[in-house]
């Protein structure tokens, strides 16, 4: 048994999950809850952007019952950005509540009132980050321009004019807003008179733009990034695994357990001690360092044998719907370690084999930073719920 906490990491991973101008198919607000605690227990702390923050209208209903509205889910993640296991990246060391007001001013969809932006400043403030707003436009804007040039040597006619207008108004923008490319898309599909090549190429530019959104804040900040597996990462036939084990508790899994999950349990999880070693090992593996393999592989069989028993106590005596389930669940997670036998680039992976494709299982990819097309494509289209469940977590940008 393990029985001291590991020493605690410094790295930050980006949940790219609270971002509006993914094409993610986030049907309710105990969807997004559930990748939430689900990256948190996995990583020392979760990061978000300013305007992820504010204008992400299903994160707000789970930090405050106010903004929930319609949605039936659990608005407690409070302790989780108090504490600073969720932290908000903010621009030029702005409050959120001067962010908001600015992008009032610009017009941003969906802003929140005052009183969410001033609920949050007094929750995050104290663990707050400080990013350079000129720093992450750059990268945004050259992540465009690079996204948007790979995608013009393929193509010609109306799809090439596209592009190349995209690029026109791309590069005389300074600074790049998001917003700007959204309202030069809804102009230049005004003039194009319904021209399907047209169409399609912009939402292309706006996929383009929207991967570049993603990845500007963790590349500027160093942070690994939390994410749908967007594109296949690659299986080079050099890999083999090394450890493996699949008889696991699979409840650490199940997003439809973990959106109900009550979040005092969730903190206390956060406390075990193999997860804390669990975490420690994951990063190293992150950052292309050597982990602890045994160790690693002996944290994740407690941890989960852990949280099965959290689920049965949280569930047994309230929330028949997810205690029904719990009881009906007789699948078994997978935990592998694999290497590269070229480049010896490790990799792990939590799956539940017998799931069958089952849309409430999540599985994952760790993956060092390292692996090609670990940071995303810009030809992404319209990720449907199953490849939202299929999560990759890589170290922080190495360019």
């Amino acid at each position: 048994m393990i029985d001291q906490r590991a020493r605690s990491s410094s790295e930050k991973v980006y949940l790219s999950d609270v971002e509006i101008h993914r094409q993610s198919p986030l049907a309710n607000a105990e969807d997004l809850r559930a990748r939430v605690l689900f990256h948190a227990a996995l990583s020392d702390t979760l990061l978000i952007g300013d305007s992820q923050a504010l204008n992400t209208p299903l994160l707000r209903a789970l930090v405050s019952s106010g903004e929930a509205g319609d949605h039936t889910v659990r608005s407690d993640l409070a302790p989780l950005l108090s504490s600073g296991r969720i932290r908000v990246a903010c621009r030029d060391g702005q409050t959120l509540t001067a962010v908001r007001e600015a992008q009032r001013t610009r017009q941003v969809e969906h802003a929140p009132g005052a009183a969410y932006a001033e609920l949050m400043d007094g929750m995050t403030r104290e663990h707050a980050l400080t990013y350079r707003f000129d720093a992450v436009s750059a990268a945004f804007k050259a992540g465009v321009i690079r996204l948007l040039e790979d995608r013009r040597g393929d193509a010609d006619g109306p799809t090439l004019m596209t592009f190349e207008a995209a690029l026109e108004f791309a590069r005389a923008q300074e600074p790049l807003y998001f917003k700007a490319i959204k309202d030069w898309e809804e102009s230049f599909l005004a003039e194009a008179s319904g021209n399907t090549e047209v169409v399609l190429a912009v939402a292309a530019v706006d996929r383009a733009a929207g991967e570049s959104y993603r990845q500007a804040l963790p590349h500027v900040l160093g942070a690994g990034t939390a994410a749908p597996r967007s594109v296949e990462l690659s299986i080079a036939s050099a890999t083999r695994t090394t450890l493996e084990r699949a008889t696991l508790p699979a409840s650490l899994l199940d997003s439809f357990l973990l959106g109900r999950l009550p979040v005092d349990v969730f903190l206390e999880a956060t406390e075990q001690p193999s997860r804390g070693v669990l975490v420690e090992q994951l990063g190293l593996l992150r950052r292309g360092s050597q982990p602890d393999l045994s160790l690693l592989m002996e944290a994740m069989a407690e941890f989960s044998t852990w949280m099965q028993a959290a689920f049965e106590r949280a569930f047994r005596t309230t929330d028949a719907r997810a205690r029904a389930v719990l009881n009906g669940n007789q699948n078994l997670m997978r935990f592998g370690i694999s290497q590269d036998s070229l480049t010896g680039a490790l990799g792990a992976g939590l799956d539940v084999p017998t799931a069958d494709g089952d849309e409430d299982y999540l599985d994952l990819r760790v993956v060092d930073r390292s692996v090609p097309a670990a940071d995303g494509a810009a030809d992404i289209g319209e990720l449907d719920t199953r490849q939202m469940q299929q999560r990759v977590i890589t170290g922080a940008y190495a360019g």
